[in-house]
């Protein structure tokens, strides 16, 4: 019988799935041939009415490996840099982060914990299976280290004043087998403030964004949930909020004292199971209104591309495999330049292939990206039709 990862109630509910999609969508692909071979597995979303949890009770770790190669950078976007410079300010105002000692979990490149030691002034250990860098460079990377493995147990004896781990914690089947190790390496040090930043459920439930619905994450917060995660492993939550137009969710606490579990009982639960219900209403009108799209580009012989090869927009390439007229994704990220995407086989091209390829609708991934995709495609002199997600 299923049970809830978070608090192992077996009273959960289904209400979505999505069969045979590519389990690692953000390991870029060296061919078509490959992208099309490459592993896939079942997503069945369930509901937990205890704790409030969303999760993928058909996720198998097994089917998912990271390492070197994995590639998520966002840093390439002027309007993503602008946000995370704005959140290293803020965190280092709000929490006092000068001269301060900061773990990052789940550091991608490295990108957020250079900000908050180069803004701050502080030193670094950041850890995260997928970091291939080196901490050898002009400051901040001389006050950095890099911990090329993923935050667990056997790093519980590494102290710091603040602790911040951004879109890594629904990576983890089990919350607690993240939250567990940090709360105890943090001891009696009861002034470690912690910083967590997730997709937030809540948007992606009343936007209807299927797309954000990926196998790397076996778990989807919602503010109730988000809280009850951090209150079950030991700690005191300050907030949780939205942030990046309500595409993410942040929590904020500190560590409760000794032994002592401060759950509050999790509220809000009656809004999620009516997100839910609208969802589930909602999702196949929306998916049949983008077939109809798609077969009307198709018709009219469109040459069309997707801009974004992030996990909005490979999962709306599998999601109509082989109906979308789209050969190629642009992405501003040239670590992803002459790979192919995972499951649906389109060569993702930088947006100067426009100038020799151009086309006549671009649907932009992410809408939040669209003035900087609407001017990086005038700056080449182009004026395609835009369509959005």
């Amino acid at each position: 019988m299923a049970a809830c990862p978070l608090c192992a109630s077996g009273d959960v509910s289904f209400f979505f799935e999505m069969k045979d999609v590519p389990t690692g969508i953000n390991f870029p692909c060296a061919s078509a041939r490959e992208a099309l071979d490459g592993p896939r597995g079942d997503i069945r979303l369930a509901f937990c009415p205890r704790c409030g949890l969303i999760s993928n009770i058909d996720f198998d770790s097994t089917r998912l490996r990271y390492g070197v190669g994995y590639e998520n950078t966002l840093h390439f976007s002027e309007v993503f840099r602008r946000y995370a410079e704005a959140t290293a300010d803020r965190l280092i105002a709000q929490f006092e982060l000068r001269g301060k000692d900061i773990i990052e979990i789940g550091c991608g490149r490295g990108d957020f914990l250079r900000l908050l030691c180069e803004r701050g002034g502080n030193r670094g250990v950041g850890f995260d299976p997928s970091h291939a860098g080196s901490s050898e460079g002009p400051p901040p990377l001389d006050r950095i280290r890099f911990v090329p493995d993923a935050y667990s147990e056997r790093y519980v004896d590494y102290a710091a004043d603040f602790v911040v781990s951004r879109h890594t914690l629904e990576h983890v089947q089990q919350p607690a087998d993240l939250l567990g190790p940090l709360r105890r390496s943090i001891g009696d040090r009861l002034d470690t403030a912690v910083f967590f930043e997730v997709p937030n459920t809540t948007f992606i439930l009343r936007n209807r964004y299927v797309w954000d619905i990926i196998y790397e994450h076996p778990c989807y917060f919602t503010g109730p949930s988000l809280r009850a995660a951090f209150e079950r492993s030991g700690f005191r939550v300050l907030e949780t909020y939205d942030a990046f137009e309500g595409q993410y969710l942040c929590v904020e606490a500190y560590p409760s004292e000794g032994d002592e579990r401060t759950e509050t009982g999790v509220e809000g639960l009656d809004q999620v199971r009516s997100d839910i219900e609208s969802f589930e209403m909602a999702y196949q009108r929306y998916v049949a209104e983008w077939k109809d799209n798609l077969r009307s580009l198709a018709t009219a012989r469109n040459r069309v591309v997707l801009w974004g090869a992030g996990s909005k927009g490979i999962t709306f390439l599998n999601l109509f495999r082989g109906a979308a007229p789209i050969r190629h994704v642009v992405d501003i990220n040239p670590l992803k330049h002459g790979s192919f995407v995972a499951g649906s086989g389109q060569e993702i091209v930088p947006p100067e292939f426009l100038v020799d390829h151009p086309v006549d609708t671009v649907i932009v991934a992410n809408p939040i990206y669209g003035r900087e995709v609407t001017a990086a495609t005038h700056r080449l002199g182009l004026s395609p039709e835009f369509l959005y997600l």
